[in-house]
């Protein structure tokens, strides 16, 4: 993937000098499908999750000295599509996602791309949501039914000692009173030709389906990275994409990604570090298995009369040697780690205390099924696992 530089082709042409120096480098921290859960799961052995601990993570990274960028790629506030009076507790659906704006605001999120669950109390009420929040609502493809207006910004650009981060906000189609719901490629791809030149580097938060996610990656739009919701409940790299660098962030607010960029020289691609050591460990684990516990072995003399194996050998051997060029000449880098937020983690008093009022005006009824039907009884009760 190469960083998008006409802006600064035009800029040179003219004789001026660009508006930020290398290297460049800052921190993403990365959140999805978080379903309106503001404290660690109730999973005894592992709880998992809780927004004070995310705050935690978010401090941690800061202190490093690097710029933060935190954002949150869909379907944030609530579990549901669609919530109703008689069957889900409304009063608490809303107290939960105005704590995690609160938290948000505190923690200086800066974009967030609306999904489909998101919408599950309408639209005023997501509006109302948007108006108590310091951070960036943006979705290209989300339009009011009967007008041809947006409902929110398409994109917002942020920028980091000179260097400019553009975010583009996207869903997959889903129906809503009063919401129109454009096909995503197209809309995404009409708002990246009008801020490639004010921007140096664009992503995408997509809370798009498997199909949508692979349309995009080959649509050749040339899109730095993607952030997606709307997927696997486990925080992944390269999430279900082959040519845009794409993330996920797992579900329930248990997971974080932590991506951190280091860009040197322009006209470079941007090499996953995590991506291509996994490879290398991957093929070389293959190629041992292959020597039958004989490290000495000659893999080309053991399979010499096995050409269908040998090939197998001399595609691993090709992925080893490519991986390794990568990683040597590598001049921009990617790290991605994927952080679950566990009980060794500390849970940051401030935001701990806007969780705990808030949850404390909660009046509990009787426990409910989880998301699949789970008795409150089980012990797996309101876990993905």
């Amino acid at each position: 993937m190469l960083l998008r530089v006409i802006f600064i082709l035009i800029i040179l042409l003219v004789g001026c000098e660009k508006s930020y120096s290398l290297p460049i480098n800052f921190t993403i921290i990365h959140s999805s499908n978080v379903w309106g859960e503001t404290e660690p799961c109730g999973w005894p052995k592992n709880p998992l999750g809780g927004l004070a601990r995310k705050a935690s993570i978010i401090d941690e990274e800061t202190l490093k000295g690097n710029p933060v960028i935190v954002l949150d790629s869909g379907d944030l506030f609530f579990s549901k599509s669609t919530l109703y009076a008689d069957k889900d507790n409304i009063d608490e659906a809303k107290i939960r996602a105005e704590i995690i704006v609160n938290c948000n605001n505190e923690m200086n999120h800066s974009a967030f791309s609306p999904g489909s669950r998101d919408f599950a109390l309408g639209l005023a009420y997501l509006k109302k949501l948007k108006d108590q929040s310091n951070f960036n609502f943006t979705s290209c493809n989300l339009f009011h039914q009967n007008t041809s207006d947006r409902i929110f910004d398409s994109y917002a650009i942020e920028n980091i000692n000179g260097f400019k981060v553009g975010y583009i906000g996207a869903a997959s189609s889903f129906q809503k009173d009063s919401i129109l719901v454009k096909e995503p490629i197209n809309e995404i791809k009409k708002i990246y030709n009008e801020i490639s030149d004010k921007t140096d580097y664009i992503i995408v938060l997509f809370n798009g389906t498997a199909s949508d996610l692979k349309r995009l990656d080959k649509s050749n739009i040339d899109i730095d990275l993607i952030l997606r919701s709307k997927g696997s409940s486990r925080a992944s790299e390269h999430g279900g994409a082959e040519n845009i660098l794409t993330y996920e962030a797992g579900n329930k607010g248990k997971y974080l990604n932590k991506i951190e960029l280091s860009l040197t020289e322009i006209n470079s691609e941007i090499v996953d570090l995590d991506l291509e050591r996994k490879k290398v460990r991957q093929s070389t684990k293959h190629l041992k298995n292959k020597k039958k516990g004989d490290s000495n072995a000659n893999l080309d003399e053991l399979y010499k009369d096995n050409p269908k194996i040998l090939n197998v050998i001399n595609n691993h051997r090709e992925i080893i040697k490519a991986s390794n060029e990568r990683l040597d000449s590598a001049k921009n880098t990617i790290k991605s780690h994927k952080i679950g937020l566990n009980t060794k983690i500390d849970s940051k008093p401030e935001i701990l205390l806007i969780v705990d009022s808030g949850m404390s005006k909660i009046v509990k009824g009787p426990p409910q099924e989880d998301h699949k039907g789970r008795k409150p009884d089980d012990p797996h009760h309101g876990h993905d696992h």
